[in-house]
């Protein structure tokens, strides 16, 4: 006797979402207007100035060797070399340092003493100061044992120092200077020199990092670009064409930096590289000088000057530029620093974290007209794979879509695989899901709700059993209306996928 069944049917939740317009703009990027009604507020960084467009402090590594008198009679405390002082100049593009704090950097100081006694040294670096106190190291280094030198080796962190680079006399640029004193241990015995005895001293400077920097910076011309940088504000919109009823710009220059400059764009474009689309700005900022005045500081505190130029649909192409819905935008570049020379007297100055920058900034009123704008979202579903739910005999897949946008849509759910790659989808044939009603002000006064039902065939309930996550895809379409649609923050669509399902149950 066979076992016993029966068929049964069921409603499965699989998937619920609800859709909002975060899910097209970050929710950080949206104001409410007075009215609820939606506007895009966004900053976006195109340029910013590097420390090291303005002057790179190379590596610089000093190498001395103090030969010693063979025959010399040495007592305990007797100074072998008495405050040797020795500059250091650096060459940087054209720049003329006075001052600069050191945010990173180290000096690695090394000594090789061929004398045949214990040898005690003073290193400094008389223009380099810690609040107020000069950097300074005792050293004591072994005695030589035959022909194998004592040596002492060390690495000294110099972040926070800082430097005076006008030299010993304090009537130069890029300067530092060091100084070095050595005498035999006081506490050692005398000692009578022999022949190719002497002291090697290896002091290297490196990975200096200038926080802070005062001096003149030189009148250069530095070439920026071709160069690309992220626009993140439609990352989340994967597809489609948005008219925009309004768009309003300003290009900012920034500059915190103690420094006159001039700046010439020669070109910004909005790029689309989902669909290859290209759009050059076209507005009269393009190719004309812009001067830009220096700042101004006090009490270690910069003051920055700014440029301002208003983008809009009167003056430029704006508009069909954020149209193009860029991921990213190109810009080609020219700084010329100092144009008027050396006029504040050497008093440039810079901070690291505080640099020259040009920005985006905008303000988009929520208010368009859309074809096929499509967004994306990742989705987990709930499908049982127990015995029971992998006897199905028939069924569907029932979508319940709560529309409260005043636009059309259309959906479209893509299995994914553990390796989150598309293995099939739930539609094959297209689905609109219609628009919320509005009034006579274009406002949603309810929510519309539409119900499609997705045949199940056998093999596609095969692969539900085995997928964790559904990639939805929404397009949207205003373009049976003429009239821009405001978006209001109470707006969104609430989607469930449901499984109706008759299966057979058999006992065991």
């Amino acid at each position: 006797m066979g076992k016993p069944s029966w068929d049964t049917h069921i409603l499965a939740p699989l998937v619920s979402a609800s859709l909002n317009i975060n899910n097209l703009i970050p929710d950080s990027l949206l104001q409410a207007n007075a009215d609820s009604s939606l506007k895009i507020v966004y900053q976006n960084d195109i340029y910013k100035l590097s420390m090291d467009t303005l002057f790179n402090i190379p590596d610089t590594a000093l190498n001395n060797t103090y030969p010693i008198p063979s025959g010399w009679n040495l007592n305990p405390g007797q100074l072998i070399v008495s405050n040797n002082l020795q500059e250091t100049t650096y060459q940087l593009q054209g720049a003329q340092l006075r001052t600069i704090i050191i945010k990173s950097g180290f000096v690695k100081y090394t000594i090789k003493s061929l004398i045949h006694g214990v040898t005690d040294f003073v290193y400094s670096i008389p223009c380099a100061k810690l609040n107020g106190v000069p950097f300074s190291i005792n050293i004591k280094v072994p005695a030589a044992v035959g022909s194998t030198p004592g040596i002492f080796s060390q690495i000294y962190d110099l972040s926070g120092y800082n430097f005076d680079m006008t030299g010993i006399n304090q009537n130069k640029i890029n300067t530092l200077f060091t100084s070095l004193s050595a005498s035999l241990d006081a506490a050692g015995q005398p000692i009578v020199t022999g022949p190719s005895e002497n002291l090697v001293i290896e002091n290297t400077f490196y990975d200096l990092i200038p926080y802070y920097a005062k001096g003149y910076f030189g009148q250069n011309t530095f070439d920026i670009g071709p160069s690309i940088t992220n626009f993140s504000l439609f990352d989340r919109i994967i597809d489609g064409t948005v008219q925009l009823e309004d768009v309003n710009f300003n290009l900012n220059i920034e500059n915190p930096i103690g420094m006159d400059s001039r700046l010439f764009i020669t070109n910004l474009s909005s790029i689309n590289t989902n669909s290859g689309n290209t759009i050059d700005l076209s507005n009269s900022v393009i190719g004309s000088p812009i001067n830009i005045n220096r700042a101004t500081e006090s009490n270690g505190i910069a003051y920055p000057t700014y440029a301002n130029f208003p983008l809009n649909t009167s003056n430029s192409n704006i508009k069909p530029m954020i149209e193009n819905l860029p991921n990213k935008f190109g810009y080609t570049m020219q700084i010329v620093t100092n144009p008027m020379g050396n006029i504040s007297g050497s008093n440039d100055f810079v901070y690291s974290d505080k640099l020259l920058k040009a920005s985006l900034d905008m303000e988009i009123p929520l208010s368009f007209v859309a074809n096929n704008l499509t967004l994306a979202d990742t989705l987990n579903l709930t499908v049982s794979n127990n015995n029971e739910s992998q006897n199905v005999i028939s069924g569907n897949i029932i979508l319940f879509a709560d529309n409260g946008f005043p636009f059309n849509a259309s959906m479209q759910f893509y299995l994914l695989n553990d390796a989150n790659a598309v293995v099939d989808s739930l539609f094959d044939y297209a689905n609109t899901i219609v628009e919320a009603p509005i009034n006579s002000s274009l406002r949603v006064i309810d929510k519309k709700l539409t119900k499609i039902v997705i045949p199940l065939s056998e093999n596609k309930m095969a692969l539900l059993y085995n997928t964790k996550k559904v990639r939805l895809k929404v397009k949207f379409n205003t373009s049976a209306k003429p009239q821009y649609i405001k978006i209001y923050s109470d707006y969104s669509m609430d989607v469930k996928l449901v499984g109706d399902l008759n299966y057979t149950v058999q006992m065991q």
